[in-house]
């Protein structure tokens, strides 16, 4: 009951152009940045829909080309150049240490155990390191 209270009284602004890719925004630096799972407190991050966000940005950017404004225009390219960088380096810290980006330190055997072809050899392995 307290959520449904909780919606009536939040009152979203409206929905214009900046707000909307605003979510847009929002949502890929959380695939970028990662967000903990919160059934195995996990951090998940997902690469391929941060880029398929920044993608759909490109295509805004370029379908709205000549109809923005040029205070949205400014926040679009800003905001698609910050996503862009934030990819590239998400990207190569994926590779340096990918085991870092999304499993916590504490527990990388879980992700080993859940391949089934090599988690009888694998297992030992990371404990050894």
């Amino acid at each position: 009951m307290e959520e449904n209270i909780t919606q009536e009284e939040t009152q979203l602004p409206p929905v214009d152009f900046i707000s909307f890719i605003t979510d847009l925004i929002t949502t890929a630096h959380l695939y970028l940045q990662g967000f903990k799972d919160p059934e195995t407190d996990k951090v998940i991050v997902n690469l391929g829909l941060a880029k398929r966000m920044i993608d759909t940005l490109e295509m805004l950017e370029e379908k709205t080309k000549g109809n923005l404004s040029a205070p949205e225009s400014n926040y679009l390219a800003n905001s698609l150049y910050d996503l862009r960088m934030g990819y590239v380096r998400a990207a190569n810290s994926q590779k340096d240490a990918p085991e870092q980006d999304t499993v916590p330190e504490e527990e990388p055997e879980q992700d080993v155990s859940n391949e089934d072809t090599t988690s009888t050899e694998t297992e030992e392995t990371p404990n050894e390191e």
